[in-house]
């Protein structure tokens, strides 16, 4: 086989449009009437499909929380790792690839994160443990590269990493509730933002003291962010 023919990736299969379409019509059903207040017939006649297709691929509304749930918080602990273990890489760059990576995953599935937020608790065991375990990795995983910068002298020495690393995951999963892919601020704009932020809160004092006219700006950047999201907020369909 040719290095040509290995790079070609495989279209997708049209069993796997049909489930991803069935796990964005539960989405949208669970945010708006709750998970309690969804069925199976709601799902599938939003899908269009029969109830007896629709077990083809998901045996109960449950078992489609578990795949959205495990789809957003396997994959935000596990790359996570892939940075914070790399001891080698400064952790001002190492905490700025974290918050991409992890801005970048909600921000990439806004209607499944909100999902998994509000309806965590009505997963089954072990799902829900495996979620709860995997989230509390993400923070151990910030924790250690700010940890890492704040002794190495790279952070503000006295900061509190759990007290940041909180702040800035908050930031990041804030992004879920106000973002609109249709709207006119991109996802790359607002992860950059974030990683200003998560940034400059932990720089030592006197380089934050140097860029206080530069946090000024990042404040206004951020509340014009706001604006944009409660007017995309408050238009149908996002228009």
């Amino acid at each position: 086989m040719t290095s040509k023919a290995k790079d070609i990736k495989p279209r997708p299969r049209r069993n796997d449009a049909q489930r991803q379409s069935i796990l964005d019509a539960a989405s949208l059903l669970f945010i708006e009437k709750g998970f309690g207040g969804t069925n199976i017939n709601d799902i599938a006649d939003a899908v269009g499909v029969s109830r007896t297709a629709l077990y083809y691929y998901f045996p109960s509304k449950e078992s489609m929380l578990e795949a959205l749930t495990e789809e957003i918080t396997e994959k935000a602990s596990l790359l996570a790792k892939s940075v914070s273990v790399r001891d080698a890489l400064p952790a001002p760059d190492a905490l700025k690839q974290l918050i991409l990576q992890h801005a970048g995953l909600i921000l990439s599935h806004p209607l499944q994160f909100r999902v998994v937020e509000r309806s965590e608790s009505s997963l089954p065991e072990p799902h829900r443990s495996a979620a709860q375990s995997s989230r509390r990795a993400v923070l151990d995983h910030f924790v250690r590269v700010i940890q890492r910068g704040i002794d190495g002298g790279q952070f503000r020495r006295g900061a509190d990493a759990r007290i940041a690393a909180f702040s800035i995951i908050g930031m990041c999963n804030w992004s879920a509730w106000g973002f609109d892919p249709r709207g006119n601020t991109p996802a790359e704009d607002i992860a950059s933002t974030i990683v200003d932020f998560g940034l400059r809160m932990l720089l030592p004092d006197k380089t934050r003291r140097a860029r206080a006219v530069g946090i000024e700006d990042a404040v206004g950047q951020m509340r014009e962010a706001l604006e944009v999201f409660e007017s995309q907020l408050k238009r149908p369909n996002g228009r």
